[in-house]
This record gives structure tokens, sequence and C-alpha cells, in this order.
């Protein structure tokens, strides 16, 4: 029995998804101007990724001032996409002034759509203290996790449906799990289902997280 747990153990933590294992927990930004800007905060995350990540081809493609890359320095946003094995992967990031002004709360979205399988969100969150110039992974600054229903349209959704999507448990979950997606312009943060056909198009919404200075609440 011991050797049986031990192995479904083993089965659980292969099946966690590498980007959510493989978080740097800090590091340092290297400001190449008068203050940091997205492009030292992209740089500074990818360069503490695994040789042969994602994320390192990221920094490769700022490096070398690929197309497609996008860096906003204005508006503080960054993207970078590429198509691999039928998969597109994107990595983008975008930060927040906080209200202390010593601070600032950066978003890094990994997002996987097409293929096969369910298109996946792995959405983290740093601090950036601006006298240590440091990066340090923190907890999402959520008031309350975003749930399916919060993708469903209640106005024009019929009882089934949200029966159906507020009962969903464990697999069935899956394809309701939110895809989001990071401002390059405006404050607040949007996600969708996995699955677009999960529920009818006409019932369904955009989830969206209502930026307040501090942190995030959803829009009901």
């Amino acid at each position: 029995m011991k050797h049986l747990l031990k192995s479904l153990l083993v089965i659980a933590i292969c099946a966690i998804p590498v980007f959510a294992l493989a978080q740097p927990e800090s590091c340092k930004v290297k400001v190449t101007g008068s203050k940091a800007t997205i492009k030292d905060f992209a740089k500074a995350y990818c360069s503490q990724c695994d040789d042969g990540s994602f994320e390192r081809q990221t920094l490769a493609a700022i490096n070398k001032g690929s197309n497609k890359t996008i860096i906003d320095i204005k508006n503080g946003y960054f993207k970078y996409t590429s198509k691999q094995d039928g998969i597109v992967e994107t990595l983008e990031m975008c930060y927040w002034n906080c209200k202390n002004k010593n601070e600032k709360l950066i978003a890094v979205n990994r997002v996987s759509e097409g293929g096969e399988s369910l298109d996946e969100s792995f959405l983290n969150f740093y601090r950036y203290n601006v006298k240590t110039k440091t990066l340090k992974h923190i907890d999402p600054p959520f008031t309350s996790e975003p749930q399916p229903i919060d993708m469903v349209d209640r106005s024009v959704a019929g009882d089934d449906v949200i029966n159906r999507v507020t009962s969903a448990r464990n697999e069935d979950m899956n394809k309701y799990m939110p895809i989001y997606s990071l401002p390059r312009i405006g404050k607040n943060i949007t996600f969708r289902m996995a699955d677009p056909d999960a529920v009818p198009q006409s019932m369904q919404r955009p989830g969206t997280l209502l930026w307040n200075g501090t942190s995030f609440k959803i829009k009901k």
C-alpha cells in the first residue's frame, strides 16, 4: 500500500504543469535607464528560467529584436508569441504602479493555445522593489479567485447551463478554467474559458479582474 501511495504521489507531481513548478522566487533587475522598464522586467524574469525553456527562447527574441515581440515601454506591456508543434505559445507581461510608489506589481502570463488539448494559462505575480531592484514572487493579489460562473452571462444563460457550470468538478472543470489576457491599454485583466465552446457563445461574457491600486476584484 505504501508503494502504491508513493507511486500515485510521483504521478501527481509529474502532472503539475512545468511552468507552475519553475517559477523563480526572486531575481535582480538590471535597470538600463533612469528607471526600470517592462523590457528590463522581461529580461530579468526570462534569464532566471532553465536553458531550453520557452522563456529562454523569449529572452533570445528580445535580444535579437525579433518582430514576434511587442515591447511597449510607454504602456508597460510585453508580449512574445511563437507557434511550436501546432501550439501557439505566448508569454506576456505588464506592470502596475502601487500606491506606495516604492513598489510595482508585475504579472507574468504564459498561454498555450491550439493543439489537441484544452488551452492553458498560467498567471503569476511579482512585486518589484524600486530601492532593491528585486522581483519577488507573491501570491495572486485577488480578493477572490476567478470562478467559471464569472464567465457566464446570467442574464441570458438558462438554469441548466448555470447549474452545469457551477456544479462542475474535477476533470469536468478543466474546460471552464480561465485563460487570462493582460492589459496593454487600461488596468484590468480579462479572462475567458479554456474551451470556447464549453458554453454557447451567446451565454458567455469575458471575465474581468478590476485593479483598485493594491489588488484585483472580480467584476460581477
